[in-house]
C-alpha cells in the first residue's frame, strides 16, 4: 500500500458547500425583496404626507381642497421611479380629501397601492397600504 499525501477538498464537502450556500440565498433573497418593496411603500407614504401636508395648507388659505392644478397648490405629483401620484377624490370640495400612490410595473411594485385619507382638515390622515 502506497500513502498519498492529498490536499484538497473532496467532490461530496464541494457539494455539501454548495448546497449550503443555496439553502441561505433561497431564504435571503426573498426578504431582501420583501425590505426593497417595504422600503418603496415607505417612500410613497412620505411623498402622500407632504402632498397631504400642502393640500391642508390649501385648504385653511382657500376654504377647499386643491386640484392637481389649483394655482397656489405647492405639491409634487410627477412621477417618482415606482410609483405616480394623484387625486383620489375631494378636489375642489370641502369633504374627504383621498390622494394615492399607485405601483407601477417596476419591480413587482405594480400591485402596490399607498391611499390617503384625510376626513376634514383638522383630523390625521389614515393611510392605507394595498399589496394585491
Amino acid at each position: 500500500m502506497s500513502s498519498r499525501n492529498t490536499m484538497g477538498f473532496t467532490l461530496i464537502e464541494l457539494m455539501v458547500v454548495v448546497v449550503i450556500v443555496g439553502v441561505l440565498a433561497a431564504v435571503a433573497v426573498p426578504m431582501y425583496n420583501r425590505t426593497i418593496k417595504s422600503s418603496r411603500t415607505t417612500e410613497a407614504t412620505a411623498r402622500l404626507s407632504a402632498i397631504m401636508k400642502a393640500a391642508k395648507l390649501y385648504y385653511l388659505q382657500h376654504g377647499s381642497w386643491p386640484r392637481k392644478n389649483s394655482l397656489g397648490f405647492l405639491a409634487d405629483f410627477s412621477n417618482s421611479e415606482h410609483f405616480r401620484y394623484k387625486i383620489q377624490s375631494g378636489g375642489g370640495g370641502k369633504g374627504r380629501y383621498r390622494i394615492r400612490a399607485i405601483g407601477l410595473n417596476v419591480d413587482d411594485m405594480n400591485r402596490v397601492r399607498v391611499t390617503m385619507t384625510c376626513q376634514n382638515v383638522e383630523a390625521e390622515s389614515d393611510i392605507v397600504i394595498d399589496r394585491l
